[in-house]
């Protein structure tokens, strides 16, 4: 019986190579039970469907136990690589005592660093909106994987965002120093006329801020996500080169940044160490900001030199000026 057009074959026909198909035309007989060859060979379609099926589950079987190893791989890497970075974070001894001494903030490098942030920010604006689309466009087919990159990354990008909003608005130290320096000074002349208005002790103060100079943990942890990431894709695993886009982009404009920020000062260790620990970089910039607002802020030299004795007391840093 010869073999009818392709498009009407036995379904389990069209699973055969074409090219068996070419060398042996098949003969359906009994019902299409059996299939002969011209050689006379029968095979039972029954049984050969049976062993095709237990074939294909173990393949199923094989694929999603490895999907799960790269899983594993994947979340073990990064872990692994943010606990490290954790362990370096802890014994923070040796920038607590480089904290301190003589630093130079060079106002040119400055006005520099406070327009590239310009480009960072805008870069992070509108890299905010992709994980948010990507997860919308799903519908009701959601790919697990897919949500939690890209909520992490979602994450991540909030944390630069607010990282860098906070080193570069000095609104929280000019509002110190306006409280802890002249306001005090008033209050100190008439105590029980002023017993409403509380400031902090200043050597209290003083520890809680230099701690805070010498890096956060909850600030640092961004950079940390997107490195991870970046060493999460170069391993065998689930993470694609393509899912962590964002990730290589706000690295190295981190990157750039960075070097601006120790072009401008630099109150901590080394320059590895300012780099894996942003907010070591760019915390001290709210210290050195304010000295660039000549219309409000900066009066005279008198007033440059109190504010520069009140740098020193709150954070140990004697600063010295270049314009």
């Amino acid at each position: 019986i010869p073999l009818p057009p392709a498009e009407t074959q036995h379904p389990i026909l069209d699973s055969i190579d074409a090219r068996v198909l070419a060398h042996y035309p098949l003969l359906i007989v009994e019902g299409g039970s059996k299939v002969e060859t011209r050689l006379g060979i029968s095979v039972n379609m029954s049984l050969f469907k049976r062993n095709v099926d237990v074939i294909m589950e173990e393949v199923e079987y094989i694929e999603e136990q490895l999907h799960h190893l790269d899983a594993r791989t994947s979340v073990a890497a990064i872990s692994m690589f943010v606990v490290f970075l954790l362990t370096i974070r802890t014994f923070s001894a040796s920038r607590v005592k480089a904290l301190g001494g003589k630093r130079v903030v060079d106002m040119h490098a400055l006005n520099n660093t406070n327009l590239f942030k310009e480009i960072f920010m805008a870069y992070l604006q509108a890299a905010v909106l992709e994980p948010v689309l990507a997860i919308a466009s799903m519908g009701d087919k959601l790919d697990t994987q897919e949500v939690i990159i890209n909520v992490f990354t979602l994450g991540s990008i909030f944390s630069w965002i607010w990282l860098v909003s906070d080193a570069f608005n000095f609104d929280d130290v000019a509002q110190f120093f306006k409280f802890h320096v002249e306001l005090r000074e008033e209050r100190d002349k008439d105590p029980k006329r002023f017993w409403w208005f509380r400031l902090k002790e200043k050597g209290v103060d003083a520890e809680i801020e230099k701690k805070a100079l010498t890096g956060s943990v909850q600030k640092d942890v961004a950079l940390w996500f997107l490195l991870a990431c970046i060493f999460a894709a170069w391993l065998p695993g689930i993470v694609t080169h393509r899912d962590v886009l964002h990730a290589y982009v706000i690295v190295f404009l981190w990157a750039i940044m960075h070097h601006s920020c120790r072009q401008a000062t630099s109150w901590s260790a080394g320059y590895l160490s300012t780099f894996i620990f942003p907010s070591t970089a760019l915390m001290p910039l709210e210290y050195c900001l304010p000295l660039m607002d000549v219309a409000d802020f900066v009066e005279d030299l008198e007033f440059v030199e109190s504010y520069r004795e009140f740098i020193l007391e709150r954070t140990g840093v004697e600063l010295i000026i270049e314009a």
